[in-house]
């Protein structure tokens, strides 16, 4: 068992964490609405910014370092100033129903949610926009992760499916599965061409997109996986679940390398930090964690 370096206190429960890309912030969304910025080096609230309808479930900083964008059920997207700390800009007309996952383009350039509505939206961040919808699923959609080059989206939720999408034309590319239960997290490896999918059952699919093959992870979470993450050079794959547990699984042989225990209630995200040497987990205890790897 590890002890994590740094806890970060919530008045609500952590729905979602972001690390800067020079690993000098992490940006946690809450329950409450409000979304934290931390100082690491310190361990201090650095903004609290406000101003979401509804729980904070998606966060991504982009590029330029001063800019972050989350995604919150309220259905919308929002941009923040991270000098100011004020709101650049609000993203709306994607959703009709709670939006209930976001991930975003290693460039911010795109960005992808998914919808209690049962479809996938693909939004022009910099243009401020939805661009189109994407329909397929029979069921509320729960996950959602694109890959790094922003050509990919993949999709799961209820109806047991993943799937995978192109993200420029919009159109159906492929369909993974089915799990054996609903899929509740997704992320994409560096690669872009390998995923990870965890469902209620406790059960992680690493699949390859290219040929639909998987391996599976059995055995370590006993309840729902709620989020996935893979390390920045795609030998490392943590997740968080409702056993409230983060687990660090080995890619290639598809086994459980450590065992991180210090949350009292689920995990819902799971980041790593740019450098893979930190790990930030959000928790419906009201606490982020920070590890070191």
């Amino acid at each position: 068992m590890t002890t994590p370096i740094l806890s970060l206190g919530h008045r609500n429960a952590a729905y979602s964490v972001a690390f800067s890309r020079d690993a000098q912030l992490l940006a946690s969304g809450c329950l409450d609405k409000t979304i934290s910025v931390w100082d690491l080096p310190s361990g201090k609230q650095r903004l609290q910014l406000r101003g979401h309808g509804e729980a904070v479930c998606g966060l991504a900083f982009l590029p330029d370092g001063v800019t972050l964008l989350s995604a919150s059920l309220d259905k919308t997207l929002r941009l923040w100033d991270l000098e100011s700390g004020k709101l650049k800009s609000t993203l709306t007309g994607g959703h009709q129903t709670y939006l209930t996952c976001m991930d975003a383009s290693a460039d911010c350039r795109l960005a992808a949610s998914g919808s209690h509505d049962k479809s996938v939206v693909v939004w022009d961040i910099a243009g401020g926009q939805p661009l189109g919808e994407l329909k397929g699923h029979t069921d509320l959609i729960t996950a959602i992760a694109m890959s790094p080059d922003g050509k990919l989206i993949a999709s799961g939720g209820h109806d047991v499916l993943v799937r995978i999408w192109d993200a420029e034309k919009r159109e159906p590319l492929k369909q993974l599965g089915p799990h054996t239960a609903a899929i509740q997290s997704l992320a994409f490896a560096p690669d872009g061409t390998t995923i990870a999918a965890g469902d209620d059952d406790g059960m992680i699919r690493i699949w390859n997109t290219k040929t639909g093959d998987f391996k599976e992870i059995r055995g370590g979470h006993q309840r729902t996986v709620k989020s996935l993450t893979f390390s920045p050079d795609g030998t490392q794959l943590a997740s968080g679940g409702a056993d409230t547990t983060v687990r660090i699984h080995d890619v290639a042989t598809a086994r459980e390398v450590r065992n991180l225990q210090g949350h009292r209630n689920s995990v819902y995200d799971v980041a790593f930090a740019p450098d893979g040497k930190q790990l930030a987990s959000a928790g419906f205890d009201r606490t982020v964690h920070v590890w070191s790897l």
